[in-house]
Parts: structure tokens; sequence; C-alpha cells
């Protein structure tokens, strides 16, 4: 009986401590104190809109001059390699075979590893296939600057950058002032 008591004593105990930490679902302080526009990560969204308008208009000359340098050099080993432009930055791959982006909203902005931002969206995508829209499709995009200039680096579906993955995957693409700030 006394275990019992004891057991139910905790539960209840760690119930009035866990009050006021997250709860999944829920967005984190410190996550909302991040999402402060500075005027990095507000440089940075106005790119990606001017890019994300650019692929919505189906301009691709447009939006591969906003993709970063060695993100094109890529496509193209990709293409030499693959015989096809097949890369989440080469949206005019898939614009006939897959989807085409018909509408986004910037959900966050964040500054990242070496001088980067990282910014999230909600797209809605026409699918081919499917004949149908796919809505509220979660992307995060990678935007750093090179030569001074600001520019899109990569694209994820459904997942977003980590410091890790931008220190070591993407080395020698960002200005090394950026890397120090």
């Amino acid at each position: 009986m006394m275990r019992l008591f004891c057991a139910g004593w905790l539960l209840l105990a760690s119930a009035a401590w866990a009050q006021g930490t997250a709860v999944p679902g829920e967005p984190l302080k410190e996550a909302a104190a991040e999402q402060t526009e500075t005027d990095k990560t507000k440089a940075a969204k106005e790119l990606l809109t001017q890019y994300l308008n650019w692929v919505k208009a189906k301009k691709w000359a447009d939006a591969k001059k906003l993709t970063h340098p060695m993100t094109m050099t890529s496509i193209a080993n990709r293409k030499k390699r693959l015989g096809k432009e097949e890369h989440a930055m080469a949206p005019w791959y898939y614009e006939k075979t897959d989807s085409y982006l018909k509408d986004f909203k910037i959900k966050s902005a964040r500054e990242a590893a070496d001088g980067t931002v990282v910014i999230e969206t909600s797209e809605d995508n026409y699918r081919i296939e499917e004949k149908g829209m796919a809505e509220g499709e979660m992307a995060a995009y990678l935007l750093g600057r090179q030569g001074g200039k600001w520019f899109v680096v990569d694209k994820k579906r459904g997942e977003t950058f980590n410091s890790d993955a931008i220190k070591l995957g993407y080395k020698g693409y960002f200005d090394k002032a950026a890397a120090a700030e």
C-alpha cells in the first residue's frame, strides 16, 4: 500500500513540476525568441520571396540567378552523371512530371550556422500525376551570402537544416566574414 501511495504521489509531483514546460506541438519560447526579425533574416526573406515568386511564375532564368553558384554547379554535375537535373533546387526539372509551385507562405526565419538563414515555408503544389493540389507542404530553405550577395542554397521538404548539416555539408559556400558573425 505504501508503494502505491508513493508512486501516486510521485506522479502528482512530476505533473506539478512539469507545469510551464513545453508541450509537443507547441512552439518553444526560445524558438519564438529566435524568430525575432533581424536585418539578416529580413534580407533573406525578401530574397526567398522573390525566388519563390519566380518559381511560381516558372521564370526559370530569373530563379537561377538567385540560386547559389555552387548549387547550380551541383545541379549541372548531377545532369552529367545521371543524365537529369533531379535536385531539390531544380524546380524546372519537376514541373512537367511531378509537381509545380502554385502558392507559398513564409512561416519562420532564423539565423543559423556560418552566417546563414533558414526559412521555413508552407507550400501549395499542383501534383501532376494526381491532378490535384497538395496544400500546406512544409519546406525549409537555406540561404547564405557569397561575395557579399545573398543566394538560395538548398531546399528540404518536410524537414529542416541543423547547424551540423550546414557546417559539414556546405563547406566553401559562404563568405568567411559571415562565418565569424
